[in-house]
């Protein structure tokens, strides 16, 4: 994976927060390059010691799963859903973007989607710390996913350039994926 000089992170943070403001022209301050999809995967790595803070208070709380899973085993299956449910929907949309008719485009969505997912990932990371501990409705963790998929959706419209049935498609695709390997990792850790 490519270090990040401070122009990469000063150009993800800048397209970032025009993005959050529907401003479109963020999007030209992300490197839409192959280099700069692998760049965009320093994103799990900042968000990894709140991801393990969320696995230790789940782990704490011990009421999940019954019978409980070992610690490690846990922590474990929970390290390897979140390496999946950042690299498994880019793989899918850079394998099927021909297929789909966006192949030459996939760089121009993904790489802003992953920068992205930094915010909503500590967004709703935060808030469902907050949940967990009875600080914060569910709902509003609810209501931060819910504008994570119109961002995507949105993201994919102008990034892919695609019309609003492929925007769907990818937003439920995006969605479907993680929904599965959520519900997988779920299963192993019952089994």
């Amino acid at each position: 994976m490519p270090l990040l000089s401070p122009a990469d992170i000063a150009g993800a943070l800048h397209g970032v927060a025009r993005v959050l403001r529907f401003d479109w022209t963020g999007l030209d301050y992300f490197e839409t390059s192959a280099s700069g999809l692998l760049k965009s995967f320093w994103g799990p790595v900042v968000l990894l010691p709140l991801f393990l803070v969320t696995v230790a208070v789940s782990l704490m709380a011990g009421a999940i799963l019954d019978p409980a899973p070992h610690p490690v085993r846990f922590v474990a299956i929970q390290l390897i859903a979140y390496v999946i449910d950042w690299v498994a929907f880019p793989l899918v949309i850079l394998t099927l973007g021909d297929f789909l008719g966006f192949g030459g485009r996939a760089f121009h969505f993904l790489v802003p989607f992953n920068w992205f997912q930094i915010v909503a990932g500590l967004a709703i990371m935060t808030l469902d710390l907050g949940a967990r501990l009875g600080i914060v409705p569910t709902g509003l963790v609810l209501m931060i996913i819910a504008m994570t998929l119109i961002y995507t959706a949105v993201l994919a419209r102008h990034g892919l350039r695609v019309p609003w049935w492929s925007v769907v498609g990818v937003t439920v695709l995006q969605l479907t994926i993680s929904v599965f390997n959520h519900v997988f990792a779920y299963s192993l850790l019952t089994s």
